[in-house]
C-alpha cells in the first residue's frame, strides 16, 4: 500500500491512519479485559542487513531497551514491570517488533516508553560491549539446541542466495566484530517513523488515545530510507540433502519445499494442504505415520509464508533406526496429495479450523495485535486477512492437487536429518534415493489405479511451464490464523457460581461473554505426588489415555470429531493433579462437552493405544535428555527432594514407562477418577443453567469410590550444601541452578515469597541487572518459585560460558546474601507488587487460564475465590514479610547446587 496516500479509515472496529511523520497507526478497541497491547513494528529485520551487518537487527532487539537519553540502564524494564506490564521484543527476517502488554490504566506509560526507545536509545559503549557478550551467550545456547541446529542448517541449505539462509541472530565472529558506530549507523538508517507501524489493541477509547499517540510517536522523525535490495533465490533444480551427527538421544528431521511468499494466490491452498498433512491429531501424518505405522514420535507440517519467500515444512522426531522407513512413508504421504483429491469431510474440517483460529486470537490483546501487525507488514494491508480467509473458503480439492504438483516436487525438496552420533542409519545419498523412489512409487501406484484416462493428474513436466506466482497466511498448523470480529468487545464477565452434585463433584461455572469461546477443565488429585519408585510417570501415562479411545469412539474418531468443531481436548498431568481440558467455540458447546465426558468416563485402555502412548512418552524422555535446561531442572528436583515424590520426573523413567500395562492403568484410573476427588470448571460465553444441566446429565451418574490418598512422606529439609555436576559432550554452555525448599501453597509465606522472587527475576530484577546487564554472565538468568501441596522450591538459574562458571556461582551467592543481609527496598516491593498483580490480570485473559486457576484453587483446598483475593494479598506484603520469608527458606549453608556443563570445560 502507498503509505503517503493512507487516509483515516475504520473497518470492523479497526481504525487505521497515518501520522504526518509517515508512521502508520492501527487501533482496535477490545473491552473484554482491562489490558492493552502496544506493538511497534519496525519494518526491518535480518533480511535487509548487508555484508558486515549480519546480526545487527537482532542486536537492536537487545540494545533499544538498554537506556535512552532520559532513562538509565534497567529503568525501562523497571518502569514497565513496576506498572504491572511485560516488555519484550523479537526479530524476524522482515521486521523487528517491540511490545508492551500492560494494564490499560498504564497505557500512557507504554506509549511514552516505546516512543522514547524508537528514537532516543543511547547505545552506551560500555553497555553495548556487555550486551554483545550476552548475544554471544545466546548464540552458544542455540548451538546446544537440536531444533536450532536443524532449522539453521535447513534454511542455509535451502536458501543459497536469499538472506533467509542466514541465521537471524548472526554468528559469534560477526557479533564480536560490531562496534558502536556500526550499531548506531544501522539504527539511524532504519529506525524512522516512516518505517514503523504502531498497533494498539485493548481497553481504550480511540478518540482519547489518538492525541496521546500524536504527543509521543508524532514527535519521531522521518528519514529517507535506503533500498533493501534482496536477491531472488534461484529456482531449485535438484534435491538437496544433509545428515548431521551430534551427541543426542533422539533423532530429528525436517523436509522443506520452496513455496510463495506472504501474498501469493496459492497460499490459501498451500495452508489447507499443510493442515491436511499435519494440522492436529486427525491429520494424515499424525494418524498414518505417527500412530498407525509408529515411525515417528512426533510429526508436523505447515506453510511458513513470510514477506518474501516461503517454505513448506514437514518435520518431527524419531528413533534413528526408523529414519529410512519414516522418510519413505512420509514422502509417499506427501506425494499422494498430487494425485488423490481430498474428500469433502476432511477438507471441511481443515477449513473450519483455519477460520476458527481467527476467533481464538481474540482471547488476548497481544494475540490480536500481532495478527494485525503480521497482515499489515507482511502483506501490506491488515484487511488482507478477510481476503485470505475468503480464499480459504473457496479452496477446492483440485486447487490442492494443483498446488501439490506445483511445489511438492523432488527437485524443490531440501531434506535433513540430525541424528545421534554413531546411530546415523542413512547417508545423504540414501536420503536422496529414498525420497526419489518414494515419489516414483506413488506415481506408478496412481497410474495403475487411474490408468491413462483424461482425468489423470498434472505431471511435473506440465507444471514446469506454469508461472509460479509468489504467496500469504500465517497458519502453521496451530491455532494462530486469525479472523475479524465485527465490533469492539464490550461485555463484562460474570461471577463464579459453585455447585456440588449429589455424587460429590464440585462444579464451578463462570459466564465470560465477549468472545464466542469456552474452556472446561476436570481435575483430580494425583500427579507425581501420588507416585513412588515403581509408579513414577503413571499419572502422565494415564492422562495420555483419556483421549486414546473410549468404549464408543476410537482415538482417530475423537480427534476427527473435536477438530471438526474447531475444538481441542487433551489430558494433562503435573506434580499434584491430572485431568482433562477441552476448548471450543461456544456454538459447539454440546458436542464438545459430550466428547469431554466420554473421554473421562469411558476410556478404553486398548492395548495398541497403550503402546502408542508408551512410544510417545519414551521419545519425550529422550528429548528431555537433549535439552540441557530440562536436564538441569530434573537433576535439581531429584537432589532437593531426595525422599519425597516431588523428586520424580512427571514423564517417569524409561524403566517404569516400559513396564506399565493395561491393568496398571485401569487400577490407577479406578482409584482416583472418582467424583469425590473431582472438580469441573467451565469458563466462557455459555449459559450457566445450560452448562450446569449438561454436567449433571453427563457426570451425575458417576459412581463414588475413590481410594484413600497414599501416605506421603514429609519432605526432609537439607542439612548441608549438596552439589552435583554432570558433563555432556559437544556442548557450548554451562547450566547452573542453586536452590532451596520454599513455602507450600496457602501458607503465610507464599505471597511474600512471590514478591521476593519477582524482585530477583524479570528484566527489571536484581539478577538480570547485576548478572546480565552489569557482568554479562549470561543471556538467560532468572529466579523461579513453584509452591506445592508440600514445600515448594525456589532457585536461581543461569546459562553461562564454561569459563564463567565460578564467577556465576559466586554472583548468585552474592545476590542472595544481600537479600538476607540488607533486605529489599520500598521501590522494589512496589515494583514487584504491581508486576505480579498486572501479570495476574493479563494472564487471565484466556478462558482456559481462568478455568485452570479456579479449578486448581478449589481442588487444592485454597478455594476458588483466591483469584479475587490475590491482588490484595500481594499488596499487603511488607518489606519485613519478604526478609522474614527469605531468612526462613534461604540458607547459604544448606543450598542445592546443580551444574550441567560441557566435557573438558575450563573455568576462568
Amino acid at each position: 500500500m502507498d503509505n503517503e496516500s493512507l487516509k483515516k479509515e475504520t473497518l470492523n472496529g479497526i481504525t487505521r491512519y497515518r501520522l504526518d511523520n509517515g508512521m502508520t497507526i492501527i487501533l482496535e478497541e477490545n473491552r473484554s479485559a482491562p489490558v492493552v497491547a502496544v506493538n511497534v513494528w519496525v519494518k526491518t529485520g535480518s533480511a535487509c542487513e548487508t555484508e558486515g551487518e549480519y546480526g545487527l537487527a537482532h542486536v537492536h532487539e537487545h540494545m533499544v531497551f538498554k537506556g535512552t537519553e532520559k532513562r538509565a540502564v534497567g529503568e525501562i524494564a523497571r518502569v514497565i514491570e513496576g506498572s504491572g506490564g511485560d516488555i519484550n521484543a523479537f526479530t524476524s527476517f522482515d521486521e523487528t517488533v517491540y511490545y508492551v502488554v500492560i494494564a490499560s490504566r498504564f497505557m500512557d506509560t507504554a506509549l511514552d516508553v516505546l516512543s522514547d526507545t524508537m528514537e532516543n536509545s543511547t547505545f552506551d559503549p560500555e553497555e553495548l560491549e556487555k550486551e554483545l557478550e550476552v548475544v554471544v551467550e545466546e548464540i552458544r545456547r542455540g548451538e546446544d539446541s537440536p531444533g536450532r541446529n536443524l532449522s539453521e542448517k535447513l534454511f542455509s541449505t535451502a536458501f543459497t542466495e536469499h538472506p533467509y539462509g542466514r541465521p537471524i541472530i548472526g554468528t559469534e565472529a560477526g557479533v564480536k566484530a560490531f562496534d558502536r558506530k556500526k550499531v548506531t549507523d544501522f539504527y539511524h538508517k532504519w529506525y524512522a517513523s516512516n518505517n514503523m507501524t504502531l498497533v494498539v489493541v485493548g481497553d481504550f477509547d480511540t478518540a482519547k488515545i489518538e492525541p496521546r499517540i500524536e504527543e509521543t510517536f508524532g514527535k519521531l522523525h522521518r528519514r529517507d530510507l535506503p533500498e533493501c535490495n534482496i536477491p531472488d533465490e534461484p529456482e531449485q533444480k535438484g534435491m538437496k540433502a544433509f545428515v548431521i551427527e551430534k551427541p543426542l538421544q533422539e533423532g530429528y528431521f525436517s523436509l522443506a519445499f520452496h513455496i510463495p511468499n506472504a501474498k501469493g494466490e496459492d497460499t490459501p491452498a498451500v495452508d489447507v494442504l499443510g493442515n491436511i498433512l499435519g494440522g492436529g491429531e486427525s491429520s494424515r501424518l499424525y494418524r498414518n505415520i505417527k500412530e498407525e505405522k509408529g515411525l515417528t514420535s512426533n510429526v508436523y507440517a505447515y506453510a511458513y509464508t513470510p514477506m518474501r519467500e516461503g517454505i513448506f515444512a514437514v518435520g518431527g522426531t524419531l528413533d534413528p533406526s526408523e529414519s529410512k522407513e519414516a522418510l519413505k512413508e512420509i514422502m509417499k504421504e506427501v506425494m499422494r496429495l498430487k494425485y488423490e483429491p481430498v474428500g469433502d469431510v476432511e477438507l471441511s474440517r481443515v477449513k473450519i479450523n483455519i477460520e476458527s483460529d481467527a476467533v481464538y486470537t481474540k482471547e488476548t490483546m497481544q494475540g490480536q495485535a500481532q495478527k494485525l501487525g503480521f497482515f499489515e507488514i507482511e502483506t501490506g494491508d491488515f484487511r488482507y486477512e478477510d481476503e485470505y480467509l475468503g480464499k480459504v473458503r473457496k479452496v477446492t480439492p483440485e486447487d490442492i492437487m494443483r498446488a501439490a504438483n506445483k511445489y511438492l516436487t523432488i527437485d524443490n525438496l531440501t531434506a535433513g536429518f540430525l541424528l545421534p552420533a554413531g546411530q546415523a542409519a542413512l547417508t545423504e545419498d540414501d536420503v536422496r534415493e529414498i525420497a526419489k523412489q518414494a515419489s516414483e512409487e506413488v506415481s506408478r501406484e496412481m497410474a495403475r489405479n487411474k490408468g491413462n484416462g483424461s482425468d489423470a493428474a498434472f505431471t511435473d513436466e506440465e507444471l514446469t511451464e506454469e508461472i509460479i506466482v509468489p504467496s500469504a497466511g500465517m497458519n502453521t498448523g496451530d491455532k494462530n490464523t486469525p479472523a475479524a470480529v465485527a465490533e469492539p468487545v464490550k461485555a463484562a464477565p460474570g461471577e463464579v457460581k459453585k455447585f456440588v452434585l449429589d455424587n460429590g463433584i464440585q462444579v464451578l461455572i463462570k459466564e465470560n461473554p465477549g468472545v464466542p469461546l469456552f474452556a472446561a477443565r476436570a481435575a483430580f488429585l494425583g500427579g507425581v505426588r501420588y507416585e513412588d519408585e515403581k509408579t513414577q510417570g503413571m499419572s502422565n501415562f494415564m492422562s495420555r489415555m483419556f483421549t486414546r479411545g473410549t468404549e464408543t469412539r476410537s482415538a482417530a474418531q475423537i480427534a476427527e470429531e473435536i477438530e471438526s468443531i474447531a475444538g481441542e481436548v487433551q489430558g494433562f498431568s503435573g506434580r499434584n493433579s491430572f485431568g482433562v481440558t477441552v476448548e471450543s467455540l461456544s456454538q459447539n458447546f454440546g458436542e464438545a462437552i459430550d466428547i469431554f465426558a466420554d473421554v473421562i468416563l469411558r476410556p478404553s485402555f486398548e492395548s495398541q493405544e497403550i503402546e502408542r502412548a508408551r512410544r510417545e512418552i519414551l521419545s519425550e524422555i529422550n528429548r528431555e535428555g537433549d535439552n540441557l535446561l530440562k536436564t538441569t531442572v530434573n537433576l535439581f528436583l531429584a537432589t532437593l527432594y531426595a525422599d519425597h515424590p516431588y523428586k520424580y520426573n512427571p514423564l517417569g523413567t524409561v524403566e517404569t514407562v516400559t513396564e506399565f500395562d493395561g491393568p496398571d492403568l485401569r487400577e490407577f484410573y479406578s482409584k482416583y477418577v472418582r467424583p469425590e476427588n473431582m472438580v469441573i470448571t467451565i469458563v466462557g460465553e455459555v449459559d450457566e443453567n445450560e452448562a450446569l444441566e449438561a454436567i449433571k446429565e453427563k457426570f451425575g451418574s458417576m459412581k463414588k469410590g475413590a481410594s484413600t490418598a497414599p501416605v506421603i512422606k514429609p519432605v526432609t529439609p537439607p542439612t548441608a550444601v549438596t552439589e552435583k555436576t554432570e558433563t555432556k559432550p559437544d556442548k557450548a554452555q554451562t547450566h547452573i541452578i542453586m536452590g532451596f525448599l520454599a513455602p507450600p501453597i496457602n501458607t503465610e509465606d507464599e505471597y511474600a515469597f512471590e514478591v521476593l522472587n519477582t524482585i530477583l527475576s524479570g528484566q527489571g530484577g536484581r539478577l538480570f541487572i547485576e548478572l546480565r546487564d552489569k557482568k554479562s554472565l549470561a543471556y538467560t538468568v532468572t529466579s523461579f518459585y513453584t509452591p506445592g501441596l508440600e514445600p515448594g522450591y525456589f532457585g536461581v538459574y543461569i546459562g553461562t560460558a564454561p569459563q564463567k562458571e565460578e564467577e556465576a556461582v559466586k554472583a548468585i551467592k552474592e545476590q542472595l546474601g544481600l537479600v538476607l543481609k540488607d533486605g529489599v527496598t520500598d521501590e522494589e516491593i512496589k515494583r514487584a507488587q504491581n508486576y505480579l498483580v498486572g501479570s495476574f490480570e493479563i494472564g487471565l485473559q484466556q478462558n482456559s487460564s481462568q478455568a485452570a486457576k479456579i479449578t486448581f484453587d478449589e481442588l487444592y483446598g485454597i478455594g476458588w475465590e483466591e483469584y479475587k483475593r490475590y491482588p490484595q494479598e500481594i499488596f499487603a506484603v511488607t518489606k519485613e514479610d519478604v526478609q522474614k520469608a527469605a531468612k526462613k527458606y534461604i540458607d547459604l549453608n544448606k543450598y542445592t547446587l546443580i551444574i550441567v556443563k560441557p566435557e573438558n570445560a575450563t573455568q576462568g
